[in-house]
């Protein structure tokens, strides 16, 4: 009776997630629309630069090494006793990353756990590394975050603690603080792409460190939004809701659409290059 009970509740808790989850989306779109619906388009094309194309080309990198990093972050995981061959680990990592742009972030988990089974992965770890490396991904950002907020005021300090807290981690050679680093490395990576775009797009004296910290809450927005595919919209929403009171707002659009082009083109890069480069 109870486990019948349970069955049902299951159900509406799910489709409670999915509405929750679609009314933020939608509330997102209409978000940003608006925000378009207002910009003098204008005002954009200033910001068409040399610049810009230098940081088009330096983000998607920066965004496709910090897939890399996420890769070995859930390798360590999943593969403790390194009996898997990285190459096939590797492949199936990489396909996660593109399967998240379909209709919902969630088909990078559902990937994952097919293809480990078919290559003799227990599905209970693999549903246990997915639950691991989500933990770590708010653990990670906020981290990152955090340090770049300390950079504003110490930068010396902020990079000694992260140097200090990645090396112990990778030092203690356990599975879990491994994970844990190179998670700190990949979203590193993405703060990083958000200060090499701010650069080339917002007002000279903007504080880089600060808008890159705002860029890792918002892509903490969309990462806890499901449905959306990649965090589309919702991060773009939680981007231009953080950082709007103290940037203009064509040069905030501008970033904020820079750094969605270029986080496509890093995923679409490494997974297809990761799944070329394996087959041949």
């Amino acid at each position: 009776m109870a486990e019948t009970a349970a069955a049902h509740r299951r159900p509406s808790f799910e489709r409670i997630g999915r509405w929750v989850g679609g009314a933020a989306l939608a509330g997102s779109i209409a978000f940003i629309g608006e925000r378009l619906w207002r910009l003098d388009w204008s005002t954009l094309q200033p910001h068409a630069s040399w610049g810009l194309a230098g940081a088009m080309i330096g983000a998607p990198l920066l965004f496709a090494a910090a897939d890399r990093a996420l890769s070995s972050a859930w390798t360590a995981v999943v593969d403790r006793e390194h009996i898997q061959p990285p190459g096939d680990l590797s492949r199936i990592y990489a396909r996660g990353v593109l399967m998240k742009y379909l209709p919902g972030s969630v088909f990078q988990y559902v990937s994952r756990q097919i293809e480990g089974a078919k290559t003799g992965i227990e599905h209970k770890l693999l549903a246990k590394s997915a639950v691991v490396e989500v933990g770590l991904h708010l653990v990670s950002s906020m981290s990152v975050a955090a340090a770049c907020l300390t950079f504003e005021r110490s930068p010396v300090g902020a990079l000694a603690a992260a140097v200090i807290v990645v090396g112990t981690a990778f030092a203690a050679r356990r599975p879990l603080l491994t994970a844990l680093a190179f998670q700190i490395l990949a979203f590193g990576g993405f703060a990083m792409a958000a200060a090499l775009i701010g650069a080339a797009v917002l007002p000279a004296g903007t504080d880089l460190a600060h808008f890159a910290a705002l860029f890792l809450l918002a892509w903490l927005a969309g990462f806890v939004v499901p449905v959306a595919p990649g965090g589309i919209g919702v991060r773009e929403a939680a981007l231009l809701a953080l950082a709007g009171a103290g940037l203009p707002a064509a040069g905030l659009m501008a970033a904020t659409l820079a750094l969605r082009a270029s986080s496509i083109a890093g995923d679409l890069g490494y997974g297809l290059a990761t799944l070329r480069c394996r087959r041949t």
